[in-house]
């Protein structure tokens, strides 16, 4: 059993990336972009040790013989699959075959573990696999980073990262292979602790592991560090652990708005749930969870309770994730309706207070859920990023790198999506293409199917599809043609 786990693409000095294939499971250097096949999972085998054991997003582990023939058709680790990982300083990494004390390295079809010394052709760039939009905890402090957008400044002080303030975008500079980290306000974190507009020299790091964990080093070798909570780079030998962070995906979060009242639901002290509140603060913010066999949700908020049918019909909080809890969410455009286990639908009364009752939808059961948590939206299919084609302003779903589009949204929740880079809307052309030509705000609509999934309908009423090839289109006849977007 592995103590921690890592998802990397590894690019070698030819500037290739690892490849698994598939057929005969196997391993060459041949990958020009970061795909699946070119996804390994670095796999620690023990706290504060760099033994790994390296597998391909196939499920197979790399081996090596005391030839130096390099495999991948293990289902299993095997003495053979056991790597010691060195870092060196410029944040590349060797991986030694414990067994044969060779070198893994190599290029193309040509990648063996015979080398009895580094050289480049046995260092790799390790590029983090991960959706962009992060939150970073770093275990000393026990607490996440979150940006104060009055003093334009990071701090490390948060113990739930619940909000837009702890939500960062991870930004991978593939010609100088480093990192930049942008702010939910768009900015990126610089080397002094401040935040800047523009990715320069000051905002870009170079990654490094530790213990499973990762350090981000500057231009002038030092590491980001959250000492007395404050985000900025320090000087030192050994990264302790004001200096490591854990990157985790960022959950999307939604407040849920009925439009019987035009109020928002709020879990306050107490059991029961209200209907009550105007302004969205941690307390009307939730994620969402799905069943993967019932397809049915659940809503947790703040204080990881969740919502639930009480005794009596009342939506209450419980502590405790069980039949009550799930919910199916019914989409009509922008507005959704949520049905009880039971078959009866969420409804609000008089005094705002919610229960379970109508078997039809109307006035009172009908809900906007509005994404609180993303003021950029970064979009990745099975086939890669949403991105634009270089001199043109179509948008295509099949890029190695993603292309972040502002996000606005109407009181009756519609959204509006802009490449800010062209200053230009989204919008749907003669031929169901999504466009970045638009010259003023195109209404879409957005149904949110997990805390991390999410389809979208397009202003002709079709539903977005991503294909192989990249076309990028409202095309869809309804949610089951509908493509799913990591967000």
């Amino acid at each position: 059993m592995a103590y921690k786990v890592l998802l990397f693409g590894l690019i070698n000095s030819a500037q290739k990336y690892l490849t698994g294939e598939v057929f005969n499971y196997k391993v060459n250097a041949t990958g020009s972009s970061l795909k699946k096949s070119q996804i390994w999972t670095i796999e620690f085998t023990r706290e504060d040790s760099p033994m790994v054991h390296i597998k391909s997003s196939f499920n197979r582990y790399i081996a090596a013989d005391k030839d130096g023939k390099i495999t991948c058709d293990q289902e299993a680790p095997t003495p053979n699959c056991v790597f010691l990982m060195t870092l060196h300083p410029d944040g590349r990494v060797s991986f030694q075959s414990e067994r044969s004390k060779r070198y893994l390295g190599g290029n193309q079809d040509n990648i063996t573990c015979f080398a009895q010394a580094i050289s480049d052709s046995e260092k790799w760039v390790p590029h983090l696999v991960i959706h962009p939009s992060v939150n970073m905890f770093n275990p000393g402090r026990k607490n996440y980073l979150r940006l104060n957008e009055q003093s334009g400044r990071l701090y490390c002080d948060k113990k739930q990262p619940w909000g837009a303030d702890c939500v960062m975008t991870l930004y991978f500079d593939i010609k100088e292979k480093k990192y930049a980290i942008r702010t939910g306000t768009g900015s990126f974190i610089a080397c002094n602790g401040k935040t800047e507009p523009e990715v320069t020299h000051r905002t870009l790091y170079r990654l490094e592991i530790k213990n499973g964990m990762i350090c981000l080093k500057d231009m002038h070798g030092k590491f980001l560090s959250v000492k007395d909570s404050n985000v900025k780079t320090v000087k030192t030998l050994n990264p302790s652990t004001d200096e490591l962070f854990i990157i985790d995906p960022s959950p999307g979060q939604i407040s849920i708005m009925s439009l019987a009242n035009e109020k928002y639901i709020s879990c306050k002290p107490g059991p029961a749930v209200y209907s009550n509140i105007n302004d969205i603060k941690d307390a009307g913010n939730f994620q969402i969870m799905m069943d993967s066999t019932t397809k049915r949700v659940c809503f947790q908020n703040i204080s990881k309770q969740y919502l639930a049918v009480g005794v009596k019909g009342f939506i209450e909080v419980s502590k405790f994730l069980d039949f009550h809890c799930w919910f199916q969410i019914i989409y009509n455009w922008e507005k959704a309706a949520l049905k009880a286990s039971d078959g009866r639908y969420v409804t609000v009364n008089a005094g705002g207070q919610l229960l379970v009752g109508p078997i039809a939808i109307g006035r009172q059961e009908e809900f906007v859920f509005k994404l609180t948590n993303r003021s950029q939206l970064i979009l990745q299919c099975e086939f890669g990023f949403i991105g634009i084609i270089p001199g043109k302003q179509r948008l295509v779903c099949n890029r190695p790198m993603y292309e972040a589009s502002k996000i606005t949204s109407t009181a009756d929740g519609f959204y509006q999506f802009k490449i800010a880079s062209l200053d230009k809307y989204w919008e749907v052309d003669e031929e169901d293409f999504i466009t970045a030509t638009g010259e003023v705000p195109v209404n879409f609509t957005i149904e949110l199917i997990t805390s991390d999934q999410m389809i979208l309908r397009g202003p002709n009423g079709k539903y977005v599809v991503a294909e192989s090839d990249g076309s990028f289109k409202a095309v869809g006849e309804n949610a089951k043609s509908a493509s799913s977007f990591r967000y």
